[in-house]
């Protein structure tokens, strides 16, 4: 079973299920069955006894006699398969189908557990019947029998025909059991060839449309592809990200390379720098947790974000404003959340005349972070494109035009949005929407 398919565990277990179920009830209905025929046979054994002994007259002396030895009926015709006998009294009073035979006076309870008794006639064939007493004052016992062959034929023919009926009921449950199992199953094998097609690349998406069972995994099966997607299109923009950060460097170098070599060393000493630092902070990125997620306190991340950052621009003499509420919490990865908040509080920092302002506010399912600076701002052409890679505004700003880019990237991976817009006072209002 453990190396089975879904569908032949569903039908093996289907199978047992209908046989357990047919066994049992077939059990059940077998004995009732009997027990009808039984007592049927045993109604009519006691009537011909009640019959036999209204004729039969008992005198003081204890003798019995049958008063109407003429009467036609089984009980006449000789080894008939009916037969009556009284005991007990001075001499035994037998009906005239037993000639001159005897029947057994120690006859077996019938296995039905019935008040039949089984005896053997006197041609060995099988018999069943009862014992009564005749009389109070004497011990008299009148025994009458019948043939069994007929109880038990019809016994054997009820259990042919149940094991027929229940043969035919597991067969028919077991084909049912097939059908379901492979109607049921029907809507699992669209999802895997919706899979096999995404792995093939003719779709995209699984979709939905099977089942209300399904359609649940299908959508967390999307999900899990879309967020696939957004890691592997962060990774691409990490290349990028990198490679364009090193053009410039490389640049210098290529620029310094010829020139005095007391001139030059320090300048490729500086350009290295440059570049180590920049390979690790983007892997440091790339390793950062697209997939794991931490419960972090937003407000706490945020305070220690704004007073590093207060200190990076102490010399611009700008009023930092941080109104997070506590109790705020979001998942994600801490180097994620410290990437993207620490970009755009430097880019407000590098932009604002006097003040920047923080605001957070969360619900059960969504994040918010607004950060918004009273610089210069942006027109509408410069707002649509400002979070592309690589684009400054203002060269005189030191920068490398892609902490917005890289920053959006990471809210996107995390299935969050960026967007930019004019702020109150007219510099740059930026806010970071995160699934919480």
């Amino acid at each position: 079973m453990r190396r089975s398919g879904l569908a032949a565990r569903l039908l093996v277990l289907g199978i047992v299920a209908a046989l357990v179920v047919a066994g049992i009830g077939g059990w059940w209905l077998r004995g009732n069955l009997h027990d009808v025929v039984t007592r049927s046979f045993e109604q009519r054994v006691l009537a011909q006894a009640d019959r036999i002994a209204a004729r039969i007259v008992v005198d003081a002396d204890g003798h019995a006699q049958f008063d109407d030895p003429r009467a036609a009926d089984e009980f006449t015709r000789i080894f008939s398969g009916w037969y009556w006998q009284v005991d007990g009294g001075p001499a035994p009073l037998r009906s005239r189908s037993l000639w001159d035979a005897g029947l057994d006076t120690t006859p077996a309870p019938e296995a039905t557990g019935a008040a039949l008794l089984r005896a053997t006639g006197p041609r060995g064939e099988s018999l069943l019947g009862l014992a009564r007493p005749l009389s109070s004052t004497a011990p008299l016992v009148l025994r009458v029998f019948g043939p069994a062959d007929d109880v038990d034929r019809e016994r054997q023919r009820i259990d042919h025909v149940l094991a027929a009926t229940l043969l035919a009921l597991v067969g028919a449950l077991a084909l049912t059991t097939f059908v379901q199992v492979r109607l049921g199953l029907r809507p699992l094998a669209r999802l895997r060839d919706a899979i096999a097609a995404i792995r093939d690349g003719s779709r995209e998406r699984v979709g939905e449309g099977y089942g209300s069972d399904l359609d649940p995994l299908a959508r967390e099966l999307d999900d899990v592809l879309a967020r696939s997607a957004r890691v592997i299109a962060r990774a691409r923009g990490h290349a990028a990200d990198l490679a364009h950060a090193l053009k410039k460097p490389l640049a210098v170098l290529e620029a310094d390379a010829g020139g005095p070599s007391d001139v030059a060393a320090p300048v490729v000493r500086a350009q290295t720098c440059d570049m180590v630092r920049l390979i690790d902070r983007h892997l440091a990125r790339a390793g950062s947790g697209a997939g794991e997620r931490r419960r972090l306190d937003v407000g706490e991340r945020v305070a220690a974000l704004v007073t590093l950052l207060a200190k990076l621009h102490e010399g611009r003499g700008l009023s930092w404003e941080d109104t997070t509420p506590s109790g705020l919490y979001w998942r994600g990865e801490p180097t994620d959340f410290e990437e993207m908040l620490g970009n755009l509080l430097d880019n407000a920092g590098k932009w604002a005349r006097s003040r920047v302002t923080v605001r957070a506010r969360g619900g059960p399912e969504r994040l918010e972070i607004a950060i918004e600076d009273d610089g210069p701002g942006l027109d509408d052409d410069q707002l649509a494109r400002i979070a592309r890679r690589g684009t400054r505004f203002d060269e005189r700003v030191e920068g490398s035009g892609l902490g917005l880019a890289i920053t959006r990237d990471i809210a996107e991976t995390y299935g969050g949005s960026l967007t930019f817009s004019r702020g109150a006072e007219g510099g740059l209002h930026v806010n970071l929407g995160l699934p919480a």
